[in-house]
């Protein structure tokens, strides 16, 4: 019982800190999933499956791929990534926003595979990174790594924001319609309940 206490505490405090203000959602939320995406992509970078780092890729925007060898360089990399994957977190709060926190991680899924397409595909085709990437696997890894992105990323937010940010689902809507009309009803009957009295005379 103590620990149930507890556990109840600690989730009062953690809805008391939920937030409205939707650029700190947004860049949180997007900061939480490049993280996680830049965790996978290491893995499958030591496993032999991804050729490069994002690091790299982001860092190659600026610089010659031959300077990222360099600490400081690669830094600089780490940081232009975890910034862009931040910001990018902003419009898939807004979509959120739109559309409501139902089947949040599949809308986050399909955001992650959008930026996978814009942003990787579209900038290895128009030469937005000088770093290239030659094999399927790295492709098909980079993928994997967006859509941890859009899972985590749309996670956090909904457990970072206030209820209130994200519009009620038509099925919550329906149902507090019905309730604040089944309200109304019992009002309005005990209303005339209690209005009704029975004359009684006294001869």
């Amino acid at each position: 019982m103590k620990l149930l206490d507890n556990l109840n505490q600690v989730v009062r405090l953690l809805s008391i800190g939920k937030m409205k203000d939707s650029i700190p959602i947004g860049f949180l939320g997007g900061l939480a999933g490049t993280i996680f995406m830049d965790l996978s992509n290491i893995m499958f970078k030591k496993m032999g499956l991804s050729e490069k780092t994002y690091a790299q890729y982001a860092g190659s925007v600026v610089m010659k791929p031959f300077r990222l060898f360099f600490g400081a360089n690669k830094l600089l990399g780490q940081i232009l990534h975890l910034v862009t994957g931040s910001i990018i977190g902003i419009p898939l709060l807004a979509i959120l926003k739109k559309t409501g926190k139902d089947n949040y991680l599949f809308k986050g899924a399909v955001f992650g595979t959008f930026t996978w397409e814009l942003l990787y595909s579209f900038g290895l085709r128009y030469k937005v990174f000088r770093a290239e990437a030659h094999t399927t696997g790295t492709h098909f890894t980079t993928l994997i790594d967006n859509l941890i992105y859009g899972f985590v990323s749309s996670a956090t937010m909904v457990f970072l924001a206030d209820d209130s940010v994200f519009p009620k689902s038509p099925v919550k809507r329906a149902e507090n319609t019905l309730e604040s009309e089944i309200i109304e009803v019992r009002d309005s009957s005990s209303e005339s309940t209690y209005e009704y009295q029975p004359e009684v005379r006294f001869h």
